[in-house]
């Protein structure tokens, strides 16, 4: 029988077969290197001398959908020069490990698009190989794209771990569409430590970002030419919730009938006007015949997505001084808070009209890495969270 008619199927001429057994459920294959001659680490001389061979048991890919069990008979060899006793080289395996380096790599790619759990059931390994091999194929990944230069445009975003006890911060370049990185919490420390190792921090020209005072200052510190965005859809989910808490509150003041009609247009309130369908239309005009301050309210709130679509920073300054004059005047408690958050953020939310950049980008990640959470049932380790989540940029993905 030719001794490589195995080694070509199996995809690893160094090896050479010395026997082989086909079982129910898996191969049994006793392999042996090559190699006739071995370089001396220690003396750099070549020696042929061979000291003693024992056996060791790796893991391989599958062969035909059965488990590969390799038998690898290892060497010592012995320099004629120097004397030392050295182990050749390890170049299928790699030093100390116990499978291939491409079953290895065949696990990191299996686990990147199902979870640890069902990968090493599968495969009949250990969960921490398969974690190891998913870090190993990230990182393999992110290497292979390389640095890249500090973009123009950041987005700032927390996103939650634990329910409402744990958050993370997700950094985004917002003009290649890929996560930077992912730093513990959502204080201001982790965040500076991170915008303080850019390579060309000079570069950024805004960091958009939810009103959350932390990541404010963190660029100021880190990025003072940079100008901060106040996120704008997050300052008109503000404005909906007002909204909505204003129905809420006509809801529960209102006769049983009514109470319904309500709570069944509490979505066709925060929807845009240019959207409505027409019955929507008609159920509205009958709610605001009924409840005049609903329709205050809502005409509050198509009155600033419409100043959203301002060309330019004057006009948008001085009409934003309008509603802030509206809402004073207005009996609707519910809005009032909304002028506190312009009062402490106005710069920032103006900034917009500098530069028209949102967290939309970054709120879509968040909603895969939700995805990815639910699919592992959580995760306890903060390193492996972030491979994942890093491996969803462009060019990571499998």
């Amino acid at each position: 029988m030719q001794d490589d008619c195995i080694a070509v199927a199996l995809g690893l001429p160094q090896l050479k077969i010395l026997g082989q057994k086909e079982m129910e459920n898996h191969f049994e294959v006793t392999v042996i290197y090559r190699r006739k001659e071995v370089i001396c680490p220690w003396c750099g001389r070549v020696t042929t001398k061979e000291h003693d061979r024992r056996p060791q048991y790796k893991l391989d890919r599958r062969l035909r959908d059965k488990m590969l069990l390799l038998t690898l008979i290892k060497r010592r060899f012995r320099c004629l020069s120097c004397g030392k006793v050295f182990t050749e080289p390890d170049d299928v395996f790699g030093t100390r490990r116990r499978s291939s380096y491409r079953f290895r790599e065949y696990l990191g790619q299996e686990a990147l698009h199902q979870t640890v759990r069902r990968t090493a059931q599968k495969e009949m390994v250990g969960e921490g190989l398969v974690r190891r091999c998913v870090t190993e194929e990230i990182g393999r990944r992110l290497e292979a794209k390389g640095a890249k230069e500090t973009p123009e445009f950041i987005g700032l975003d927390e996103f939650s771990v634990r329910g409402r006890r744990l958050y993370h911060t997700a950094i985004c370049n917002l003009v290649g569409g890929e996560v930077m990185e992912v730093v513990e919490g959502q204080g201001q420390q982790k965040v500076e430590e991170y915008l303080d190792k850019l390579a060309e921090p000079e570069r950024v020209k805004a960091v958009a970002m939810d009103m959350h005072e932390p990541f404010r200052q963190a660029v100021r510190m880190c990025l003072p030419q940079a100008k901060v965005v106040a996120d704008k859809f997050h300052l008109i989910r503000h404005i909906n919730g007002a909204l909505d808490k204003v129905r809420s509150r006509l809801q529960g003041g209102s006769r049983k009938g009514k109470r319904k009609d309500l709570f069944k247009s509490r979505y066709t309130l925060l929807k845009g006007a240019e959207r409505l369908a027409g019955w929507e239309k008609t159920r509205l005009n009958w709610l605001f015949y009924l409840y005049p301050e609903l329709k205050r309210a809502w005409v509050l709130k198509e009155s600033f997505r419409a100043w959203y679509r301002e060309g330019d920073r004057m006009r948008a300054e001085e009409m934003l001084g309008l509603l802030e004059g509206k809402i004073a005047s207005d009996s609707l408690y519910e809005f009032k808070g909304l002028l506190h958050t312009f009062a402490n953020w106005r710069e920032e939310i103006l900034n917009y009209f500098d530069c028209r950049i949102t967290n939309g980008f970054v709120e879509g990640k968040n909603n895969r890495i939700k995805t990815i959470k639910r699919m592992a049932y959580g995760y306890r380790n903060m390193d492996n969270f972030r491979m994942r989540i890093l491996a969803t940029n462009p060019g990571c993905e499998v």
